[in-house]
């Protein structure tokens, strides 16, 4: 499993300076423009909120889960099942 930050909001500097205060060591995607964000976003769920979103795309390249509330419980269930339909 790969863990990734990704930043369409803000600038470079504004990513970098919040990574060092949170003190993220996994890496984060300056999605300048929000190409990234455009292209994985399945339109279900509004993806335009300013607040973090949790997203998982599954090892074939579509989204598996994209929320902008935080639920630990349904993450979890939804990386469970990935990584048994893959072996992991």
């Amino acid at each position: 499993m790969v863990l990734w930050g990704i930043a369409p909001e803000d600038s470079y500097a504004n990513l970098v300076e919040f990574q060092t205060q949170m003190g993220l060591t996994f890496p984060v995607l300056f999605d300048d423009g929000g190409a990234v964000h455009d292209f994985y976003n399945p339109g279900a769920v509004p993806t335009d909120s300013k607040y973090p979103q949790d997203w998982i795309i599954g090892v074939d390249g579509r989204v598996k889960y994209v929320n902008t509330l935080y639920d630990p419980m349904e993450i979890r269930a939804v990386l469970d099942a990935e990584l048994a339909a893959n072996g992991g």
